[in-house]
């Protein structure tokens, strides 16, 4: 049942890549995709919480490694629920504006983002999907492309840049001070 915690963190990116596809035919299709992918992911996380709570996953050939228990499973069910919330208020919010599909693109792209970081079970882990993370969100800051929206995104970006950059630093000296990057 382990790869279901694989299943949770990798459906929302897969999903993503369908929304797009979808989105160059029909804008508000792909916000239909985002619902039911958002409820899929929920689903699966709800399973999780009932028959993989406790269990870890590691990609060797990455290096990445996943844990559902405890606070991960809180937060990524909370994170989860928060997501399908988002996205079935988005088509209403989103009436009569632009690039949609986008948006919902980069909506499913961040929510996978997310889940990597709450269900990371190493700093490795974390700081990969936390970087993710920081670079797909800068979409939503620039949505609207009007020039406060892209003074607000270079302000973003500089900082999502130069607090991963610090954090990969601190990644270094801790890892050098006690061997391992493992949260536990």
């Amino acid at each position: 049942m382990n790869m279901l915690i694989l299943l949770v963190v990798l459906l929302p990116f897969a999903a993503a890549f369908v929304s797009a596809i979808v989105g160059k035919k029909n804008e508000d299709a792909c916000g239909v995709v985002s619902i039911a992918s958002c409820g899929l992911t929920l689903v699966l996380t709800v399973l999780c919480a009932m028959f993989a709570y406790g269990e870890s996953f590691n990609l060797a050939v990455c290096g990445l490694s996943f844990n559902f228990g405890d606070f991960h499973a809180v937060y990524g069910i909370i994170s989860v629920f928060m997501w399908f919330c988002s996205a079935l208020i988005s088509p209403q919010y989103f009436k009569g504006h632009h690039n949609k599909s986008r948006y919902n693109f980069f909506l499913l792209l961040t929510l996978g983002a997310t889940l990597g970081v709450f269900l990371s079970a190493d700093l490795l882990t974390t700081f990969v999907f936390f970087e993710i993370m920081s670079f797909t969100s800068y979409v939503w800051v620039v949505q609207e492309q009007n020039g406060e929206a892209m003074a607000a995104g270079k302000t973003y970006i500089t900082i999502a840049v130069i607090g991963g950059m610090v954090a990969l630093m601190g990644l270094f000296l801790l890892y050098h001070m006690a061997g391992t990057l493992e949260i536990a």
